[in-house]
């Protein structure tokens, strides 16, 4: 189902239930594995539905099983209880083909290439 607020968004949502698994360490420095399932998602990172409590600014890794992709991504929304949350992420480096969708929506590709042009002239 198409997004309606691409205009303010980074690139169109998608809202399927894709289901991946999230690592990283809990608040007290002990490492998780946790099945999430995405709520919506787009080219720069997702909504999920998380059963491992974690924190926004907190990096995690994402892994896609169907197609064995991993992203480093950071926490930026948190949301509900502590069991089932609601967790916003962004990857650290924005990642289309994370998801393995065969028609992404044309923006994934072009907003992703532009802006990796304007990353490499800012460190430059």
């Amino acid at each position: 189902m198409p997004d309606t607020d691409t205009e303010t968004r980074r690139s169109q949502r998608l809202y399927l239930g894709l289901q991946i698994i999230v690592s990283g360490e809990t608040s007290s420095q002990k490492p998780f594995k946790s099945a999430a399932i995405t709520v919506a998602f787009n080219a720069q990172g997702a909504l999920l539905i998380l059963h491992q409590k974690v924190n926004a600014g907190q990096t995690v890794l994402m892994l896609n099983p169907v197609n064995r992709d991993h992203q480093k991504a950071r926490v930026v929304y948190t949301s509900g209880p502590r069991r089932r949350q609601h967790v916003g992420v962004e990857f650290l480096t924005p990642a289309p083909g994370f998801w393995g969708v065969d028609r992404p929506p044309h923006d994934w590709e072009a907003r992703t290439a532009a802006e990796s042009t304007v990353l490499s002239k800012s460190l430059l």
